[in-house]
């Protein structure tokens, strides 16, 4: 009985399968770092600018909570910029989301405007 030639042997099947299947599994985990890097910021956005929005607030109150709540989920080199107008406040957080493998970290930004309190 002669065998086939054609195909890999079992073994290198399943070496080529299981790598697959393991860059598949790290890849959602990223997606995931991602995702959650990017929930952070928001959050981060949205305390800046409540905080900085009350209506007694301390000049550095917003961007003290923004970096607070970024630090706190995970967000990396966090720069929170605050800008006021008469009537409204806008927090922008930037940060660096951290990864299994250190060549693909990414970047996460969000922003949030509210209206001041008293206006």
């Amino acid at each position: 009985m002669r065998r086939s030639e054609r195909g890999l042997s079992e073994s290198v099947q399943w070496a080529v399968l299981g790598s697959a299947l393991l860059l598949c599994l790290l890849g959602l985990i990223e997606a995931g770092l991602m995702l959650y890097g990017r929930t952070v910021a928001v959050s981060a956005a949205l305390a800046g600018a409540k905080a900085q929005a009350a209506l007694y607030a301390a000049p550095d109150a917003g961007r003290l909570a923004a970096s607070d709540t970024a630090l706190a989920g995970g967000l990396l080199n966090v720069q929170v910029t605050v800008t006021m107008t008469a009537s409204s406040v806008t927090v922008q957080v930037d940060g660096a989301v951290p990864s299994l493998v250190g060549w693909a970290a990414g970047h996460a930004h969000a922003e949030s405007t509210r209206p001041l309190e008293g206006q």
